[in-house]
C-alpha cells in the first residue's frame, strides 16, 4: 500500500495547485467587474460567507458552540486583518500601478521571516532567506519600467505595503487558530467577520452596489466562489500542516499565473521582464519548498 505520508503529500499538492489557480483568477474577475474596488472586496467576502457559514453552522455547530473567549478574540482579530488586507491592497491598486502593488504585497515572506527571527527567535535558514531574496528580486524585475513617482503613487505604494503586512499577520493568526479549530469553522467565521467589516465603509461611502451588468455579477460571484471559497480556503486548510512562510512563498506564483491567464483569456502579451522575474519567483518557490517542508516536519520541542 502507498505510505500515508505520500498520500498526504499528494493531497496537499493537489489542494495547493487548485488554490493557487483559483486565487490567480481573482485578477481576471476584477478586470471583468465594472464596480468600485471596495465593493468588489465586500461582495467577495459576502458571497464566500453566504456559502460557507450555513454549512459550518450545520456541520461544525458543536465545534463552534465550544469556542472559548480566546478563540473568539482570535477569530475577530483574523477577520479584522483579512478585511484590512483587502481594503488596503485594493485601494492601493487604485492609486498606484498593479506592478508596484505586486512588488510590495509580495514582501509578505520578508515580514514572516523577520517575525520568526525577532519575535520567535527562530531565524529561517539560509535557503529560506535566499528564497525570500529571489522572490523579491523576481517581483521587482516583473515591475521594472512601470514605476511612477508622485504623492498619489506613494500613498498607493504605502497602502499596498500595509496590505502585505496585514496578510502576513493573518497567516500567523490562521496558523495559531487552526491548531484548535477545523478549517470549516475558521473560514466561515472569519469570512463572515471580514464581510461585515468591509460592508461598513461601503455603506458609509454610499457606493453603488446594485444595477450591475450580467458580466459584472458573474465576476462578483466567481471571485467569491472560486478565488475565496476554493482559493483562500485551500490555503487556510493547508496552514495546519505547512508553515506560513512556505505558503507565502507559494502565493508568490500568483503574478506569474495571472500573467499566463491574461494571455490565455485576453491574449495579453508579456515582455522579457515577466519571463525573467517569473523564473526567479518560481525558483524561490522551489527553494522555499525544499527549505521549509523539512523544518515543518521536525517534532516540536
Amino acid at each position: 500500500m502507498e505510505p500515508a505520508e505520500n498520500r498526504n503529500g499528494a493531497l496537499y499538492t493537489v489542494v495547493l495547485i487548485a488554490a493557487m489557480l483559483s486565487v490567480a483568477h481573482a485578477a481576471i474577475f476584477v478586470r471583468m467587474a465594472d464596480a468600485d474596488p471596495m465593493v468588489i472586496a465586500a461582495y467577495r467576502m459576502l458571497i464566500a460567507a453566504a456559502v460557507v457559514l450555513p454549512v459550518a453552522l450545520y456541520g461544525a455547530r458543536g465545534e463552534i458552540s465550544r469556542l472559548t473567549a480566546r478563540d473568539w478574540k482570535l477569530l475577530g482579530f483574523g477577520s479584522l486583518l483579512l478585511a484590512l488586507h483587502f481594503a488596503t491592497w485594493i485601494e492601493g491598486v487604485a492609486r498606484t500601478s498593479i506592478a508596484n502593488s505586486v512588488v510590495l504585497v509580495t514582501l509578505t515572506p520578508v515580514w514572516l521571516a523577520l517575525w520568526s527571527a525577532i519575535a520567535l527567535r527562530r531565524p529561517p535558514g539560509r535557503a529560506t532567506w535566499l528564497a525570500v531574496v529571489l522572490a523579491v528580486a523576481g517581483s521587482a524585475v516583473m515591475a521594472w519600467g512601470s514605476v511612477r513617482v508622485g504623492l498619489g503613487t506613494l500613498i498607493g505604494d504605502a497602502l499596498a505595503l500595509a496590505g502585505g503586512m496585514f496578510f502576513a499577520a493573518f497567516f500567523l493568526v490562521a496558523e495559531d487558530a487552526r491548531r484548535r479549530l477545523g478549517t470549516l469553522a475558521f473560514v466561515a467565521l472569519v469570512y463572515a467577520g471580514a464581510a461585515l467589516l468591509l460592508w461598513i465603509p461601503v455603506a458609509g461611502q454610499g457606493l453603488t452596489v446594485t444595477g450591475f451588468s450580467g458580466e459584472t455579477w458573474f465576476a462578483l460571484v466567481a471571485i467569491g466562489l472560486v478565488s475565496q471559497v476554493v482559493g483562500h480556503s485551500g490555503f487556510n486548510w493547508a496552514v495546519r500542516a505547512l508553515s506560513p512562510m512556505f505558503l507565502a512563498l507559494v502565493l508568490l506564483s500568483e503574478p506569474v499565473l495571472s500573467a499566463g491567464l491574461g494571455w490565455l483569456y485576453f491574449r495579453e502579451g508579456f515582455g522579457i521582464e515577466t519571463v525573467i522575474g517569473g523564473s526567479l519567483i518560481l525558483g524561490a518557490i522551489w527553494l522555499g519548498m525544499r527549505a521549509e517542508l523539512p523544518r515543518r516536519a521536525e517534532p516540536a520541542g
